[in-house]
């Protein structure tokens, strides 16, 4: 048998409500029919209620289409009961079990499967009655009362329990397809998805509180000369690692860096100018510069340029295209000055672009 934790999430969500169930009918009938139940025209009740969960599961599991397999489970799930409810007909079990099929159809399988398994147990119900006119509610005793009533809740908890873990699953889910939805998936950074989004709200806040943002454009010189002489695989480590030692060299949970394509990256500082920013860029231009990386039992040392623009306090209508091409132009000269600075940009220069 497939295990429940590679189950299907709807064979999963029915299953342990379904233990419960038929094991509340399996009970109910012991209390009316007694020692009858091992009688030949009873004893069937046992095996059906002991296995018929496990066998529903497997089912779904081994489907092709497990949706589509449950739905089925679901409408065999209506025809047991009103088989249990035939041989042991009262009236708190009848209710419960009706009620508790129409509402897991519900929530399962939406109207369409309602009223599918309501047309099953009508369908089953009038040829019964049809063949057996003299049929008839039983009386019941206090302690079935109360079996009922126990079973109800124990169903409910178990019910509500699949619910919350599958409900918890999904959330982590999301995340986890949100998170990778905004990452790059070679150095674990932010993307230019994430970028476009959230450097627009950036400036929205920084306009709206009076501050300003700094944004520096990165680039590892000579890179291609790096794949090309040692290699692809090193050249993503020192991707890698350039992004690990600027997230040393930002304020945690406020600056942020996104890869903008290639060797190129994009950090935002919020709440920061182009000197302090130029600071912060010159911090991790010399650890990067400092760091020896491996290839083939040899070192060798990879160097970064950046270039760096902010917003005005004065002028709330600079774009972030604008802010990047500023970033951009002040990338290009420092590269013109022959790499591994860092240069601001200034409006009154004549700039390459």
């Amino acid at each position: 048998m497939i295990y429940f934790k590679d189950a299907h999430p709807l064979g999963k969500i029915n299953h342990i409500p379904r233990i419960v169930a038929t094991m509340y009918a399996l009970s109910i009938s012991v209390q009316i029919l007694g020692a009858n139940i091992f009688d030949i025209h009873y004893i069937w009740i046992i095996p059906l209620c002991l296995l018929w969960p496990h066998l529903a599961l497997t089912a779904t599991n081994l489907s092709a289409n497990g949706r589509k397999q449950e739905e089925i489970n679901m409408h065999l799930d209506a025809l047991f009961a009103c088989l249990m409810i035939l041989v042991t007909p009262i009236y708190s079990f009848t209710s419960t079990m009706i009620t508790l099929l129409i509402a897991n159809a519900l929530f399962v399988g939406g109207f369409r499967a309602m009223l599918t398994t309501l047309l099953v147990m009508i369908t089953i119900f009038a040829l019964a009655f049809a063949i057996l006119p003299e049929l008839h509610f039983l009386d019941e005793e206090y302690n079935t009362i109360i079996s009922s009533s126990f079973f109800l809740l124990i169903y409910l908890c178990a019910f509500a329990l699949t619910v919350f873990r599958l409900t918890h699953r999904l959330i982590k889910l999301n995340k986890k397809v949100k998170t990778l939805s905004v990452t790059d998936p070679l150095t674990g950074c932010y993307n230019r998805l994430y970028l476009d989004n959230n450097l627009a709200k950036e400036l929205q806040r920084a306009y709206r509180f009076k501050n300003q943002v700094t944004v520096l454009f990165a680039d590892l010189d000579h890179f291609k000369k790096i794949n090309d002489q040692q290699g692809h695989n090193t050249g993503d480590r020192v991707l890698k690692k350039f992004v690990q030692i600027v997230n040393t060299c930002i304020r945690h949970d406020v600056d942020w860096i996104a890869r903008y394509g290639g060797e190129e990256f994009v950090i935002i500082l919020p709440n920061t100018d182009a000197e302090s920013g130029a600071i912060t860029a010159n911090r991790i231009r010399e650890a990067i510069s400092q760091y020896k990386f491996v290839s083939d039992e040899s070192y060798f040392q990879v160097s970064c340029s950046f270039g760096v623009s902010e917003t005005y306090l004065d002028n709330d209508e600079l774009s972030i295209e604008q802010l990047t091409n500023q970033a951009d132009q002040a990338l290009y000269k420092a590269k013109d000055k022959g790499r591994n600075r860092v240069e601001i940009f200034s409006p009154n220069e004549n700039l390459k672009g």
